[in-house]
């Protein structure tokens, strides 16, 4: 499988410091490329920025070699090497003297012949894209996300819940053991849309906009289109790759390098995007500023503070088993 461009952002938004972590590193990643993460530490300080870091380089250099080697990759593979980087992680942590409650949350896009698997553990997501529509997307590892799927909270009263960074699920320091899900998506098409994004992305975008970004992209600028959205209103770190599947006539590099004339039409479609995603998120999207109706009384709120945004607590869970997916 080939990709036809690729867009990155990597943004500290309304935080001192930067937790998350792309692998490859921002900028370097080439059109042949075949493993994409993107990880957003927890733990505050530099610890966040630690965990994210370990772990994206320990599964993405081992993901690397296991594809150089043609070996069958599945969710059990994965979710030993995220215990491997675990382990490191732990070492670390214990060397350096650090916080053992340091942790990150994981997800990875991998390029198959002719499929893709993607690997999630936490809240960051991963979308796939067709023609501005969702056709899949990861489901949360939080406490506020498994409300929603058991019908009590709405996808619109989640996003501003107070409670929405009480994680049940992440790649810690602390010896136990990763539990993060997996599955091949079949049906991808030329043209599709691989968007691997920390929750930062997510409180300023949101399907409208993902719909309104993504239909038209030829000749667009979307990382600049992504990050408008984003500047000066994110709280958190804000990050992502966006890749897309080689259309029938793929291009060598993303778009932007046709000459003066291309750069001023890629501007002036960028900004009617822009304009246009800003209309939608008014009319669907204005910040709640009432408290949510819901109430978890058994796990103590994060405390916010009031320049940056909060770090992420994480509840452990019970273990939960884990069936592998079929292997490419």
């Amino acid at each position: 499988m080939q990709l036809h461009r690729i867009d990155h952002l990597y943004e500290k938004g309304g935080k001192k410091n930067q937790e998350d972590y792309l692998w490859p590193e921002p900028g370097t990643a080439g059109m042949e490329e075949k493993v994409f993460i993107v990880a957003d530490g927890v733990g505050g300080s530099e610890n966040g920025e630690i965990a994210s870091r370990i772990v994206a380089q320990t599964v993405g250099a081992a993901l690397e070699k296991v594809l150089d080697s043609h070996t069958p990759v599945n969710a059990g593979m994965v979710n030993q090497l995220l215990e491997t980087a675990s382990h490191r992680l732990m070492e670390y942590a214990i060397t350096n003297h650090l916080n053992p409650d340091m942790a990150t949350t994981f997800t990875l896009l991998l390029l198959g012949a002719d499929r893709c698997f993607v690997c999630w553990c936490g809240d960051s997501r991963v979308y796939q894209i067709r023609q501005g529509q969702i056709v899949f997307q990861t489901a949360d590892h939080s406490l506020v996300h498994s409300l929603v799927r058991a019908g009590e909270l709405s996808e619109e009263e989640a996003r501003f819940h107070p409670q929405k960074n009480l994680l049940l699920r992440a790649v810690r320091a602390d010896g136990t053991n990763p539990d993060a899900e997996a599955q091949w998506l079949t049906d991808v098409r030329d043209g599709d849309f691989f968007l691997l994004c920390s929750d930062g992305l997510l409180e300023n975008i949101g399907p409208p906009e993902l719909n309104v970004l993504l239909t038209h992209t030829e000749g667009v600028d979307l990382a600049r289109a992504f990050e408008d959205l984003c500047k000066d209103r994110t709280r958190d770190n804000y990050s992502m790759y966006l890749v897309q599947i080689a259309s029938v006539t793929p291009k060598a590099t993303a778009v932007g390098n046709s000459g003066t004339r291309q750069k001023w039409i890629s501007l002036l479609i960028s900004i009617g995007i822009i304009a246009a995603a800003f209309i939608l998120k008014k009319n669907y999207f204005g910040r709640q500023d009432a408290k949510q109706s819901v109430n978890i009384d058994m796990i103590r709120p994060v405390n916010r503070p009031a320049d940056s945004a909060p770090d992420t607590a994480i509840i452990k869970p019970k273990p939960a088993s884990l069936t592998d997916t079929a292997k490419p």
